[in-house]
């Protein structure tokens, strides 16, 4: 394999580490939409046999990333309107809960300095005005409020979700970066003071937000 495989895959079966690999390269925008992912290329350039890239593919299919068409093989799928308002609609209920377990667990004595530690890597890219940087940024922020939730089953479900959430933030660029960093202060404070019905309200708040904007910006390129 190449050195591409992303870190801490070691132990994981072949098609986990290209299952993982395409993912990565489908949300950061390497594969993009309409794009035949060509499995003979891709094993000669991973050194392995096509059959853990089929294997990989049937659960890229089933979270959105790929399609599978007569005669083309497996193609990058494009997040449509639709999409994206059946991701909020799933988020406005589990990030919410998300952020209210994570403020349970504040005030019962989790620390919350690994959030605090998310938000200041959110605020150091937004200062380098970096694209990439920021989307991850976030993406991490809102990984680590549900980490914090310490609920096995909500984590779980959101692992899908997470990815495609991460695919929207690359594609948010144009957002106001510096509204969306405040509303991330205040839900992380409101987090580890405990304060349960703020956090889960600012969370609501804060996707519903993203909602109406990442819904514009997707009606304006369609026009």
């Amino acid at each position: 394999m190449t050195s591409d495989i992303p870190l801490g895959l070691a132990d994981q079966p072949l098609s986990a580490k290209i299952y993982e690999l395409l993912r990565e390269r489908i949300i950061e925008g390497v594969l993009r939409p309409g794009e035949r992912i060509r499995e003979r290329e891709l094993a000669a350039e991973l050194n392995v046999s096509r059959i853990p890239i089929r294997e990989a593919m049937p659960r890229l299919e089933a979270e959105g990333f790929i399609r599978t068409l007569p005669r083309r093989g497996a193609v990058v799928t494009e997040m449509t309107l639709n999409d994206v308002e059946e991701l909020f609609a799933v988020r406005s209920s589990l990030e919410v809960l998300a952020a209210k377990l994570a403020a349970q667990a504040c005030a019962a004595g989790r620390s919350p300095e690994e959030l605090f530690d998310r938000l200041a890597a959110s605020e150091a890219a937004l200062e380098g005005a970096d694209d990439a940087a920021i989307a991850a940024a976030n993406s991490a922020l809102h990984e680590e409020i549900l980490n914090l939730s310490s609920n096995s089953l909500l984590i779980g479900l959101m692992g899908p979700i997470n990815g495609r959430v991460r695919r929207l933030f690359r594609l948010e660029a144009e957002r106001d970066q510096r509204v969306l960093c405040a509303e991330h202060k205040k839900l992380c404070d409101a987090i580890a003071e405990g304060n349960v019905e703020w956090a889960g309200a600012l969370a609501y708040a804060h996707v519903e937000h993203s909602r109406v904007d990442s819904l514009r910006l997707i009606r304006e390129r369609l026009e």
